[in-house]
């Protein structure tokens, strides 16, 4: 049946079709980024008043505790649903909590001074470090970030490449034996000779909901303003459907992979999985995981400063048991790892060249 939409207007639908991208400002509410942002000094062990502290102008933090997502973002959520044709649509597990999953650009002193176009960017990618990525895949469907920090221009807000949306397509459509990640790099080479680029800017609170085909890359922060955001994800239920019966049941995700392909559907006869679906432990956690123990270190060493106990301090890592299984099922954190893992005590991003496929025999169905 069509897709009841109970919160966009039509303009808002408009834009996220053409753009690939909506914003919404003030979703989160203010008691969660107060709460997430009151250790955030802590928990990076910079002085909050010495950039020469900062040591890292770039670094990702992991995740200590995280909120329904209807309760974080109540508006967003409604959004969300929205866009992908319906709340019933969604995983009901994977990804149904957002949290304190800092991604931290400082700048740096040499980017005060020089400029970074977007169009000279490096590290334009789509979000996915734990599914092999078929362009029906539905493991993420959408990319949210939540400014937890007010971002200016210039100070180092996401950069998102609007016109890309095409080429990602059809690299995927491509693949119908699917891809591993990492991707190859030729999956964003067209970007350079892209024209639309948007830098993600707002104040604290806002959230953007991106299409995952929309490329994005990390810009420099210029101003020497901490820029704090998350990036979690969205999740269905079940691969994209780009044959439809009824057209009006395309949700708006579906609908921009068929415009950027320039097609009404594509019937599953002419477009098919050739590979079984696996799923992995998400690459990036390994070096995000490695920061958990010294950040609980300086948050238990800091709530006894002041007095208190352990008890005190709000992360999942320390009340363990179901709550912590739980906990690492909404994130992937209980799968096996894939193919091109980090190695363990990784601490920050790295390049694997040689980019391996799993085995496929044996496996579990997703």
């Amino acid at each position: 049946m069509p897709v009841d939409y109970k919160f966009l207007t039509q303009e808002q639908r408009d834009h996220f079709l053409e753009h690939g991208w909506l914003k919404i400002p003030n979703a989160i509410k203010k008691q969660y980024v107060d709460e997430f942002m009151r250790d955030y000094w802590i928990r990076i062990d910079y002085d909050e008043h010495d950039p020469s502290t900062w040591k890292e102008d770039y670094v990702k933090l992991p995740r200590h505790r995280d909120i329904p997502v209807s309760e974080f973002c109540p508006d967003a959520y409604k959004a969300i649903c929205d866009i992908v044709g319906g709340e019933d649509r969604l995983d009901p597990v994977r990804n149904t909590a957002h949290g304190d999953q800092f991604i931290v650009n400082n700048g740096s002193e040499y980017w005060e001074k020089h400029d970074y176009p977007p169009a000279t960017a490096t590290g334009w990618h789509t979000d996915n470090d734990w599914y092999r990525q078929f362009l029906d895949s539905g493991e993420i469907a959408l990319t949210i970030i939540h400014l937890f920090t007010d971002i200016d221009l210039r100070g180092g807000g996401t950069y998102i490449c609007e016109d890309g949306i095409k080429g990602v397509c059809e690299f995927f459509l491509s693949h119908p034996e699917g891809l591993d990640p990492p991707f190859p790099k030729e999956t964003y080479t067209h970007v350079k000779d892209c024209k639309v680029f948007t830098e993600m800017t707002g104040k604290a609170g806002d959230t953007y909901i991106t299409h995952v085909y929309l490329p994005h890359a990390a810009s420099k922060n210029h101003t020497r303003k901490p820029r704090v955001i998350a990036n979690p994800h969205v999740t269905l239920r079940s691969p994209f459907i780009f044959d439809r019966p009824d057209p009006a049941d395309l949700s708006l995700v579906e609908q921009v992979v068929l415009r950027a392909l320039g097609v009404p559907r594509l019937p599953a006869a002419e477009y098919a999985p050739q590979a079984v679906r696996r799923t992995y432990y998400p690459r990036n956690y390994t070096y995000k995981g490695a920061r958990i123990q010294e950040e609980l270190e300086r948050l238990v060493a800091h709530a006894k400063k002041e007095g208190k106990g352990e008890e005190s301090v709000d992360s999942v890592y320390l009340r363990g048991g179901e709550t912590l299984e739980a906990f690492n099922k909404r994130q992937g954190l209980d799968k096996p790892h894939g193919p091109n893992k980090f190695p363990e005590g990784t601490r920050s991003h790295q390049q694997i060249e040689v980019i391996k496929r799993a085995v496929d025999d044996p496996v579990e169905p997703m």
